[in-house]
């Protein structure tokens, strides 16, 4: 058995609580053979796209923190922030989430 997306329909259209209308919603959606591998599929998408995220950010936080680093880089009033503060708070988010991150870069501090 199929999703009834017409059953569906008629039950949001009612004036049926809407506790009532998320149970009978999901009681429909339950009867649907295909529900859970619908779902595996949708939660292993959203699970890669995750990780592609975090990737790609920790990318750029170490390619930030190796700029930051560089001691050529001079700090003066009109800057909003000093490059070593701004170092110091992303080691300091490095070490929090070792368990799931690493600097890409050999960096003094998170070895």
């Amino acid at each position: 058995m199929t999703m009834d997306i017409k059953k569906i329909e008629q039950i949001v259209n009612t004036k049926l609580s809407d506790e009532q209308k998320q149970y009978a919603i999901l009681c429909i959606i339950a009867d649907d053979k295909n529900v859970i591998p619908t779902i595996l599929a949708i939660l292993d998408r959203e699970r890669k796209q995750r990780e592609e995220l975090i990737l790609d950010s920790n990318h750029e936080l170490s390619r930030a923190l190796v700029v930051l680093k560089d001691k050529n880089l001079k700090w003066n009033k009109k800057c909003i922030a000093d490059p070593s503060w701004v170092v110091g708070e992303i080691i300091k988010h490095y070490k929090k989430w070792s368990h799931l991150i690493r600097c890409n870069f050999k960096i003094d501090g998170l070895d």
